[in-house]
């Protein structure tokens, strides 16, 4: 049976609402806006919550925290992530691995994730100068522009922007790699997973602000987990 992923709700608004609320709290019409936002986002998580409970037969979401995933063992402690994703059927578990996966992606540092983010279009000669004209069918034609700052100039801005430094060389075998703004570092490919199962799991896409609302639930902490860890 297809089950319908639920999608955000708000209240209704309407000018008397918002003059009562005005009227009532003396704050002003913005806070009137950031109150129902909030009140939507309540109704949303109360909806999403059910859907778990629903499925997984609980009375609250907070009880996810008593079906957490037995970690075998003498495991290594860097495989710890890799089994929970591929062994856990707990939400919870799927949105602490998402959270904490989050900001590795988004703090990730390499040599790719700096040339994805510094590197701009430039002149195709310089490529044919840099490189190997017979590397050309490799290469995306979005990396050229005919008035784009030359490559050269962009590899010594680069090298003075970043706490890496860069040769030419490299900067051709990314071009040759990667198109324009495609490269995803690897926590940024272990989120999409996370994501994919989740949805899976709950029928719904992971939000932020329910990944918060799950820990909060659960009383979960970094520090209590970590105490908690077989090793």
């Amino acid at each position: 049976m297809h089950t319908a992923t639920v999608v955000p709700t708000t209240p209704q608004i309407s000018r008397k609402n918002i003059d009562r609320f005005m009227a009532a709290t003396g704050k002003t019409e913005a806070e009137y806006y950031a109150y129902a936002t909030e009140v939507g986002q309540r109704m949303h998580i109360n909806s999403l919550d059910k859907l778990i409970c629903a499925k997984y037969e609980l009375y609250t979401v907070s009880h996810l925290a008593f079906r957490t995933l037995s970690i075998p063992e003498g495991i290594d402690p860097d495989k710890i992530d890799e089994y929970i994703l591929e062994n856990s059927q707990n939400p919870l578990e799927l949105a602490v691995l998402w959270k904490k996966t989050k900001a590795n992606a988004e703090s990730w540092i390499s040599k790719e994730s700096e040339l994805s983010d510094l590197l701009k279009p430039f002149p195709k000669g310089d490529f044919e100068t840099h490189g190997d004209p017979n590397w050309l069918p490799d290469v995306s034609k979005s990396w050229f522009k005919k008035q784009g700052a030359n490559l050269d100039v962009q590899l010594m801005e680069i090298n003075d922007t970043s706490s890496l430094l860069f040769t030419m060389d490299e900067v051709i075998a990314f071009v040759r790699a990667y198109r324009p703004a495609s490269y995803v570092n690897p926590e940024q490919q272990r989120l999409q997973v996370i994501e994919e199962k989740f949805k899976e799991l709950t029928t719904f896409r992971i939000k932020p602000y329910y990944v918060e609302h799950l820990m909060k639930s659960c009383n979960y902490s970094e520090t209590i987990a970590s105490e908690d860890l077989p090793f």
